[in-house]
């Protein structure tokens, strides 16, 4: 079988039809090395080789033939997502990610249009993805904030950021009050009578949402002249979580609560507390965020911090469908708001 690729420059001149043996040429190696890489099948392929074919691909402009039709009439009717893998057990069936893309896709259905959903861990494979489909815009879920002018200086297409704290000003998203958020947990632990809490999620880096998520609820404990001390603070890369619960609400001032920065956290937080003899609320309250839908059937149900997803995938959506159709429409951030759905996962201490 021939693997044809084609440039998008040479495309609309009528040029000759490029092979895989001519960028095997400029790159030095085999033609079934080349096809490895572009179809995304280069284990056998060293990253240091498999980048240089990338790059030289990206820098000739080619694009697979499967998308040549589409580049020629300037009619594609496919939309990326772009998905951030971080790491080797990354889960693709996250509830949140399934909730936003489901929705996404439905809007976009309406509108005409396919969605490609594509995982990238790093930058280098954004730009070869996106231009060897050829999409008419994208969609970013994740923490793209670093590579965010690099893409919009190779790419001319429409693209849509979700939860992104990027300085870069000149870029439409759609995110919500993360800030807020942290806030209103922390505020009902106080109006409950909690006043040693801790704090569970995965590492807050930079400017992201965890990162919000915590300054608000760390801010507002703070200003109540409460303040975490360091062995409260619980981060998803710990060995053996039930110990720590354990440890955290035993001795003379015992932890009575905790925020967590998502509901699949609080899920790993009831499980390891049960298998622990810990009950929730009676020794240990819990406050969640995202609102997915099994919140309200643990037992006991969970208090958390409530976000519209399918809302957020209905405006970005709706953003990129704008950008497409009207070319040079500025930039907007759009900011949701959160709500507390209350259940009965927080204990009252101050009950009289």
């Amino acid at each position: 079988m021939s693997y044809n690729y084609v440039s998008d420059n040479n495309m609309n001149r009528g040029e000759t039809v490029v092979t895989l043996k001519d960028i095997a040429d400029r790159a030095g190696v085999s033609s079934m090395t080349v096809s490895r890489v572009i179809n995304g099948k280069k284990k056998s392929v060293s990253e240091e080789t498999a980048e240089r074919i990338r790059k030289i691909a990206h820098e000739m402009g080619y694009v697979p033939n499967s998308s040549a039709r589409a580049l020629a009439s300037h009619s594609s009717r496919l939309v990326a997502v772009m998905l951030q893998e971080y790491d080797e057990d990354f889960d693709p069936s996250d509830r949140y990610t399934s909730i936003f893309l489901g929705q996404f896709a439905l809007q976009l259905k309406k509108e005409g249009y396919d969605l490609m959903m594509h995982y990238v861990k790093d930058y280098s494979e954004i730009t070869y993805s996106l231009k060897s489909w050829n999409v008419a815009g994208a969609v970013f879920i994740g923490m793209f904030d670093e590579s965010i002018q690099k893409l919009q200086e190779d790419n001319r297409i429409p693209m849509i950021f979700t939860d992104s704290y990027s300085s870069i000003r000149s870029i439409t998203n759609v995110g919500i009050d993360d800030y807020r958020g942290g806030e209103m947990a922390a505020k009902y632990f106080l109006d409950n009578g909690h006043r040693n809490v801790a704090f569970y999620g995965p590492e807050a880096l930079d400017n992201g949402v965890v990162m919000h998520r915590l300054q608000g609820f760390v801010t507002t404990l703070r200003n109540a002249g409460i303040s975490l001390p360091p062995e409260n603070f619980l981060d998803l890369g710990v060995e053996d979580l039930g110990a720590e619960l354990k440890r955290m609400c035993s001795g003379s001032n015992p932890v009575t609560g905790i925020f967590t920065t998502a509901d699949n956290c609080a899920y790993q937080i009831y499980s390891a507390a049960y298998h622990a003899g810990i009950r929730v609320p009676d020794d240990l309250s819990v406050i969640g965020f995202d609102d997915l839908d099994m919140s309200a059937l643990l037992t006991p149900p969970l208090t958390t911090i409530r976000q519209d997803i399918k809302k957020k995938a209905e405006i970005a959506c709706g953003l990129l469908m704008k950008n497409i159709k009207e070319p040079g429409t500025p930039a907007e951030n759009i900011v949701l708001n959160v709500t507390l759905s209350e259940r009965k996962s927080v204990r009252k201490l101050n009950a009289s």
